[in-house]
């Protein structure tokens, strides 16, 4: 019997859902848990446009629908909790629960960050060089990870495409 509300899973931005596969593992079976590729990443459809938080909140909306779940607990690491953080504005009766991992808010402005976007991801063409996607999974750690968790989420990065990138960190 499942016990409690759903949890979603959100995963960072160029991440998918094995991102959260090392975690789901150590849930009880009664936890009802989903981790969901988010537009753009993995193998979910690939928009020209529209990454921005109110496009990707309405994405859960219509998996929470899809799924026929009233309420869930909603749980983002990075970009993901900036999507959870925007769910939770616009649809507050949905939300059983926040978790925010790696969070900060969709109006963080840094000029570290900003020269990051302009001088190394909106240059980005495809196809994405697998130096530089395991390059970047590897400054996003805080401590290392098994290399063949590594290896998977490398791969996963590199079904990003170029235009996703950009519209991600701009979105």
């Amino acid at each position: 019997a499942r016990e409690g509300p759903p949890i979603v899973f959100l995963h960072g931005v160029t991440d998918s859902w094995p991102a959260f596969a090392p975690l789901l593992a150590h849930l009880p079976a009664s936890q009802q848990a989903f981790a969901v590729s988010q537009r753009g990443h993995g193998h979910s459809s690939r928009p020209a446009d529209d990454y921005t938080l109110p496009a990707m909140a309405a994405d859960v909306r219509a998996f929470l629908d899809a799924m026929d779940i009233h309420q869930a607990i909603v749980a983002g690491h990075s970009m993901g909790s900036m999507v959870a953080q925007q769910f939770a504005v616009d649809h507050p009766d949905r939300v059983a629960g926040l978790v925010l991992m790696g969070a900060f808010s969709s109006l963080y402005r840094h000029p570290e960050m900003t020269a990051f976007v302009e001088g190394t991801i909106l240059p980005l063409r495809d196809p994405i060089e697998p130096a530089f996607a395991r390059d970047w999974q590897l400054s996003t750690l805080a401590r290392d990870v098994d290399p063949a968790f590594l290896d998977i989420v490398v791969a996963e990065t590199l079904k990003v495409p170029a235009h996703v990138w950009h519209a991600a960190f701009s979105g």
